[in-house]
């Protein structure tokens, strides 16, 4: 008894399809014969044509997404207090979020510093809406500064590896030595901004830790021998 080569269902010495899936039946014996040349000996396969999802779609998937929960939490807002409240924090930062995702997609060219540099100067804004909106303080004296240490660290870096300046260890070093600075950073801003105390006192263990790591990894990449064998030992 023959069977079908697609699906497996037993079939009748007299039939030319599968009743199942409609796969031609091929018999080995009849073509050794010579009874019908014409056929294969495996059915018919056509290739499958995968349509490439363009990016315009993506970002017109991407702004309904985000639109959802800014309609929502607007429609709540103004039911409840009949005014936009809380709901311009919602849709503030969804609107953060909706550049960083939706910047980078658009164009073949990559263009990592430029959309670094505008997702910080939207951070910014985002950062003064709030204290606007909430009626603090602490933006300029706080918030300014460190939100613009940390897109400077940010870009540097990645310029650094885009362009292949410095190995790919060296800029993990530097990002442990930058963090390091930046703790000692936030404790001066905050002591400044918020007149907490007049000298350092959490920053600097992580500032040492930090900082350590970062001259461990840059003695590590400057030592060939010692980083292959690092390499070797843990499987890098």
């Amino acid at each position: 008894m023959p069977y079908c080569v697609n699906c497996g269902v037993e079939l009748g010495g007299s039939e030319e399809k599968c009743p199942l899936c409609g796969t031609e039946v091929y018999r080995p014996k009849n073509a050794a014969k010579g009874e019908a040349p014409d056929a294969l000996p495996y059915p018919p396969y056509k290739p499958l044509t995968i349509q490439r999802v363009s990016k315009s779609s993506i970002i017109i998937l991407i702004t309904l997404l985000s639109l959802l929960p800014v309609l929502l939490t607007l429609i709540c807002d103004l039911s409840i207090n009949r005014a936009v409240t809380w709901s311009a924090y919602v849709a503030a930062s969804v609107a953060f979020l909706y550049l960083c995702i939706v910047l980078p997609l658009p164009g073949k060219k990559r263009r990592p510093v430029f959309c670094l540099t505008a997702d910080a100067c939207a951070m910014i804004f985002l950062l003064m809406f709030i204290e606007r909106k909430s009626g603090g303080s602490w933006f300029l004296p706080f918030a300014f500064p460190l939100a613009l240490y940390v897109s400077a660290v940010l870009i540097v870096l990645t310029l650094l590896g885009c362009r292949h300046i410095v190995s790919p260890m060296k800029i993990t070093a530097l990002s442990f030595l930058f963090a390091g600075i930046g703790t000692l950073l936030i404790e001066l801003l905050l002591n400044r901004a918020f007149a907490l105390r007049d000298r350092l006192i959490w920053s600097y263990y992580p500032l040492t830790v930090l900082v350590l790591i970062g001259v461990v990894l840059f003695y590590i990449d400057c030592n060939k021998p010692l980083k292959e064998r690092l390499a070797r030992k843990f499987f890098i």
